[in-house]
């Protein structure tokens, strides 16, 4: 209910109910909301979303959005990220990866619906079974619409036309954000305390007070990565320490997210 329970301070602000970065208050977090734009054709190339965080997009005007992911620990054709995930070889550009890798994709997505049709026989009932699914997703969004993009799957996405098939009047505009929700609490906890120094949204971001500029191009006390770990924790534990506790214990465990592996927990 976000009230916290157990003698927590209820938070002034009740958007921090789902996303509990804002507990850090608007110039502490991490960088998490921006305004994208680009023609059409552009896009952006294949990648998981920072610090373990989940997003989500809404298309504001211009044309559709194409949208291509690959579920955690599959990773598309062409895209080899290293041990750690902290560092990533690909195509330099979405063309590129289409011209190159684009057949294989196809190829993948077929069997994937060859699975899923297989995966809904075997129910009986038209349904599919808990079998988690495999292989690429696609699906395209218009202005209005809102997409969701679970932690650790792979995305990129490509600005296509308007709904006619045409060339959109302008360019295309959506708003996104990225934040830390009770499914995803664990594996942020894990990864803020065991990579720091893959922590981002952050480091370029100037300290000691200062100016803002609304949500946009914030600038002020920006927390050190070394630091965030303790301060989300204290920030939890004051306003939402029913969360905490069984984050904590599911992050002593292990990732839940198959995106990420390793790291001794000792």
């Amino acid at each position: 209910d976000g009230t916290g329970g157990g003698g927590a301070r209820p938070h002034p602000h009740p958007y921090v109910r789902h996303d509990l970065f804002g507990l850090l208050g608007p110039s502490r977090r991490p960088d998490h909301r921006w305004l994208i734009a680009g023609p059409a054709l552009s896009g952006s190339s294949f990648q998981i979303d920072p610090n373990c965080t989940h997003a989500w997009n809404v298309p504001l005007s211009g044309g559709r959005k194409h949208w291509i992911f690959y579920p955690p620990a599959e990773n598309p054709p062409g895209v080899h990220p290293g041990g750690d995930g902290g560092d990533v070889a690909m195509p330099v550009s979405l063309a590129e990866w289409h011209a190159c890798f684009g057949a294989e994709h196809r190829r993948q997505g077929r069997a994937a619906l060859a699975a899923a049709a297989t995966n809904a026989g075997a129910a009986g009932d038209g349904h599919t079974t808990s079998t988690p699914p495999r292989g690429p997703l696609e699906c395209v969004v218009r202005p209005g619409d809102a997409l969701f993009v679970p932690h650790g799957w792979w995305h990129s996405v490509l600005n296509i036309d308007g709904d006619d098939g045409a060339a959109p009047a302008g360019p295309s505009v959506a708003l996104t954000q990225n934040y830390v929700g009770a499914s995803n609490l664990s594996d942020v906890l894990r990864f803020l305390r065991l990579r720091t120094d893959q922590i981002s949204g952050c480091r370029d971001r100037a300290r000691g007070g200062g100016a803002t500029s609304g949500d946009v191009g914030l600038v002020g006390e920006a927390l050190p990565p070394e630091e965030l770990f303790g301060a989300f924790g204290r920030a939890l534990a004051e306003h939402r320490p029913e969360l905490l506790r069984g984050a904590l214990v599911r992050a002593r465990a292990g990732w839940r997210c198959a995106a990420w592996q390793g790291d001794d927990d000792g």
